[in-house]
């Protein structure tokens, strides 16, 4: 992209350390590096001038407030993306009904304005994730890893959907350039491309390009030797508005700004864990194999112990001299949710200090109880003077969680929206039971403060209207859709 420098894997990673440490004009080298490209991919998101500077401040002050939370220093770049595109997905109820773009930057080396108007119309062939995909990719120069933590994919599908966004841009744009310029030499480019000057929706750019794949006049229109993701990384950026970094680091540093940076902090996720690898076939049978193995060793123990314990002196099943059972080992004790914790990538900032946590397990009070073979029971004047055993009381069950859901909106070249979950007390087991008017489907495990974004589908990538539709769950939540034209 002309303008942006070039930014290291180890500047990252530098940074990251340099934040954690609290090192005071770490904040200002994050801002001189990476302000022009947050504004720009903020800008390209809202569309309004003053919506895209407050996401970009407010997301820098997330992340050096909450730079503890970041699980992997490696994952800095992807984190600092991920969470500017929560805080936009978040304003973007808030837009104004009327926007204000902000002025392209200067730079050299840009491309003539037809060759623009070109890509643009290219462009608005492609789905909302594919361009969001390519704007990571290419002019902001994240890898797969990065892209999928992002847009809340693995690197295998990010890398996937980035080829394939790549694939039909040059479509795309070759039959933009056909249409703009072949109509007089093919007599079958007027009746597929529409009327002149009419942009080329998803459907008429697929069927122009197969006609030119195949067409030796149409062909010759097209240069393949330049990629159009060059032409797209050549693209100009929007020109960061001159109080941007003042504002950020008068925030970040000023005692009177002290509550606002405790407001804006409250509002950044956890980071989600790393999507896991697909294990190969030979690999889940041989940690098969070895789960079995272990299980038998296991049981043979405890067959064996309990033959020990059967032929033992003492061991005829009365209970010990003073009536008291024995106390539980620790660890023994079943955990509060049953069993079920946490995945271990969730990291808090509490967790990565090292301070200790109490234990929120209960250790449940033994009583004991009359033996079968006594006549009688032990009376209780036998227990030790001053010594008052707590009354027995079964623990209280785990209240159920809930599931919190937010409805999402597409604009008139948006073709996807993201509906967010997230649980709310316990994890909550979801799925998508019905949609009516859009396109999606899963289901999954939610936990609290770790949302899940769900990829929701128009019926038609080519927008004929205003229009909503509902997600239905089987938790019993809705969410709303509605896209405007």
């Amino acid at each position: 992209m002309a303008g942006w420098p070039g930014i290291d894997r180890a500047d990252d990673q530098r940074l990251a350390r340099a934040l954690e440490a609290g090192d005071t004009n770490a904040l200002a080298q994050l801002c001189s590096a990476y302000v022009a490209r947050l504004f720009d991919y903020c800008h390209v998101l809202l569309r309004d001038q003053e919506t895209a500077a407050q996401a970009v401040h407010d997301s820098l002050i997330m992340v050096r407030e909450r730079i503890s939370a970041l699980p992997d220093q490696r994952l800095f770049r992807g984190w600092l993306y991920a969470t500017t595109r929560a805080e936009c997905m978040r304003r973007r109820a808030e837009l104004p009904a009327e926007r204000r773009r902000a002025p392209e930057a200067d730079a050299e080396g840009g491309i003539d304005e037809a060759t623009r108007a070109l890509v643009h119309a290219a462009l608005l062939a492609l789905s909302g994730q594919q361009r969001e995909a390519l704007d990571l990719a290419v002019r902001h120069d994240l890898d797969a890893e990065e892209v999928g933590l992002v847009l809340s994919k693995t690197p295998h599908e990010a890398s996937v959907l980035v080829e394939q966004a790549r694939n039909d841009l040059d479509e795309a744009f070759a039959a933009v350039v056909v249409a703009a310029t072949g109509r007089d030499d093919c007599p079958s480019v007027p009746a597929l491309a529409g009327p002149p000057g009419q942009p080329l929706d998803a459907v008429r750019c697929v069927t122009l390009a197969r006609h030119i794949a195949g067409c030796p006049i149409c062909a010759l229109r097209v240069n393949r030797d330049v990629p159009t993701a060059q032409l797209l990384r050549a693209m100009p950026a929007a020109a960061v508005p001159e109080n941007l970094r003042g504002r950020t680091l008068a925030t970040a540093f000023s005692p009177e700004h002290a509550p606002a940076r405790a407001t804006i902090a409250m509002r950044l996720d956890p980071p989600p864990p790393p999507p896991p690898a697909a294990s190969e076939p030979g690999e889940r049978s041989r940690k098969a194999s070895r789960v079995w193995v272990v299980a038998g060793a296991a049981a043979c123990a405890v067959l064996v112990l309990c033959g020990f314990l059967l032929v033992s002196p003492g061991s005829s099943g009365k209970r010990p001299a003073g009536g008291h059972a024995a106390a539980a080992a620790p660890g023994d004790s079943p955990s509060e949710d049953g069993g079920t914790s946490s995945p271990s990538a969730d990291v808090s900032p509490t967790a990565k200090s090292g301070s200790p946590t109490p234990s929120t397990t209960p250790t449940p009070s033994v009583t004991p109880t009359p033996s079968t073979t006594s006549p009688t029971a032990l009376p209780t004047h036998h227990a030790r003077p001053g010594h008052h055993r707590p009354p027995s009381s079964a623990p209280s069950p785990q209240q159920p969680g809930s599931l919190a859901v937010s409805g999402c909106s597409m604009e008139h070249d948006d073709y996807q929206c993201q509906v967010r979950l997230v649980a709310v007390g316990a994890p909550v087991n979801w799925a998508v039971a019905e949609t009516k008017g859009v396109s999606t489907g899963g289901s999954g495990t939610a936990w609290p403060n770790r949302p899940v974004y769900l990829n929701v589908s128009r019926p038609h990538e080519w927008c004929l209207g205003d229009g909503s539709g509902q997600v239905f769950f089987s938790t019993g939540q809705v969410a709303q859709v509605t896209w405007t034209c």
